[in-house]
């Protein structure tokens, strides 16, 4: 039986020649040669292994990028190892948040329901390719075909590709929701294409607004986030009873009562980007249509003060009665208010409404009693929220971001003036941001209460007697017949 020392001298000989043979293979052997080599010799050791890989491109043959190459990107993020060496780490252009990756040659090590898996990420060089857009027209471009590994026991295959798979896509997008930051979309002024997301432009939405700081009932509150979240989980029973998946809020009540406060609250919460759209700057039913198009997935519609869209539409209405030569004396005019109300319905709630999914569509008005009831039957507007006056409940959070305080012995005449003065939270917020002490803050408040109070007497006192004077008037005229 040879010794360890002839066992140790004769492997050490063969790695030494193994060094040399692949030292001169890759000196003078032309590249395709090397390749082909190295494909035999993986085809033999795979003959003796139990191991399957599979290879997950980041281009599908094409410009398009691979989602289940994103998607891996973005599940293996949390699951990189602290002994990684080498890390990648990007910030995107407006994003807040910085991605991490891991380079090439690094492992990965995942277990799922306690099968193990192997992942790596690998980039090999492509030949160089022509550019023949301009401005860089013959310009060679050689670039990294990057794409990830993943490798188990061939027997776990049908679990890979049924399960583990799936469940890699489903995480990638509640990491990728969680990363998101948040945009707020307003028309530009190029109309594109159908469909062209260059329709809308862009800026981070950085609004602080959460229901923890809303100024609101907390049942009111309770009640919209639990419409929320069943709505988010509710794809499946939408696409059962076969309608679209989305979901309309109409929020009214006086100005400064939190309307815009509440949008961006429940962007927060649903983590949604926000598309303001200004229904004076369309051109048409048509033009609604391919706004409609661009808009993404997972996002808030809104229209602001649609009470006074539609008196727009009305006025133009009448003076296309009152003037049959209106259509070409007044076309610069008429021609930015020809959205029909049959077009905003159709928007809302017609076909063109299922072109995407999971969508939250906000109308906000001043005035209720305004609009025409189609708009808020059910399926249109599913849910009717009354931004009222400031109540004490709302007054108490207000009380709480502005000062601090959770309690003070002014609070009860607060309470007690808040419920008749008819103010909103926005004038209570106003009145807090005064003074920073909360005795003279809430002081401040108290006295801004009081002559609001006595204001409000005035009004209703002046209007009851001008009731008094038209009922005397009308027994007066009845009298005299």
């Amino acid at each position: 039986m040879p010794s360890t020392r002839t066992i140790v001298s004769a492997a050490a000989s063969t790695t030494a020649t193994f060094m040399v043979i692949r030292s001169i293979a890759r000196d003078y052997l032309p590249r395709e040669v090397q390749s082909y080599f190295a494909l035999k010799l993986r085809d033999f050791i795979s003959r003796f292994s139990n191991e399957l890989t599979l290879v997950i491109d980041e281009y599908d043959g094409g410009l398009n990028q691979n989602k289940l190459f994103k998607a891996a990107k973005l599940y293996l993020e949390p699951k990189i190892p602290p002994n990684v060496k080498r890390i990648k780490i990007n910030l995107p252009k407006k994003e807040t948040n910085i991605s991490l990756s891991v380079e090439k040659n690094e492992e990965i090590v995942d277990v799922f329901n306690g099968v193990h898996l192997k992942w790596k990420f690998e980039s090999k060089s492509t030949p160089s390719e022509v550019i023949n857009n301009r401005p860089f027209n013959g310009y060679r471009v050689k670039t990294d075909a990057a794409y990830f590994e993943l490798s188990f026991h061939k027997k776990n295959k049908d679990f890979v590709l049924r399960t583990y798979i799936p469940h890699v896509l489903k995480k990638s997008k509640e990491i990728s929701q969680k990363k998101k930051t948040l945009k707020l979309f307003t028309l530009g002024s190029q109309r594109g294409l159908i469909g062209d997301k260059s329709i809308w432009q862009s800026v981070n939405l950085d609004h602080p607004a959460t229901f923890d700081t809303l100024a609101m009932d907390f049942d009111m509150k309770k009640m919209i986030m639990d419409d929320l979240e069943r709505f988010l989980q509710r794809k499946e029973f939408y696409r059962r009873v076969g309608k679209a998946w989305k979901r309309g809020y109409l929020l009214y009540g006086p100005p400064g009562t939190g309307k815009s406060s509440l949008i961006a609250a429940m962007a927060n919460y649903l983590k949604f980007d926000v598309y303001d759209l200004e229904l004076s700057n369309l051109l048409g039913n048509n033009d609604l249509r391919h706004i409609l198009i661009a808009t993404e997935n997972k996002s808030i519609l809104v229209v602001e003060d649609i009470d006074c869209c539609i008196e727009l539409q009305d006025r133009l209405s009448r003076a296309r009665a009152a003037n049959p030569d209106f259509l070409i004396a007044g076309y610069e005019q008429q021609k930015q208010y020809h959205i029909t109300l049959s077009g905003l319905l159709n928007f809302i709630d017609g076909l063109w409404s299922s072109c995407g999914d999971e969508r939250i569509i906000i109308f906000t008005t001043n005035h209720k009693e305004r609009l025409d009831p189609a708009l808020l039957r059910p399926g249109r507007m599913d849910m009717h929220i009354n931004m009222s006056h400031c109540t004490p409940s709302g007054f108490k959070m207000l009380a709480s971001n502005y000062l601090g305080i959770a309690e003070h012995p002014l609070f009860v005449e607060i309470e007690k003036l808040i419920a008749t003065a008819k103010v909103t939270p926005a004038d209570v917020a106003e009145q807090l941001m005064r003074n920073e002490a909360p005795e003279f803050a809430l002081s401040g408040l108290i006295e801004f209460l009081e002559s609001k109070k006595r204001a409000n007497d005035g009004s209703e006192a002046k209007e009851a007697e001008e009731r008094a004077v038209q009922a005397e008037k009308k027994v007066l005229e009845i009298s005299e017949e």
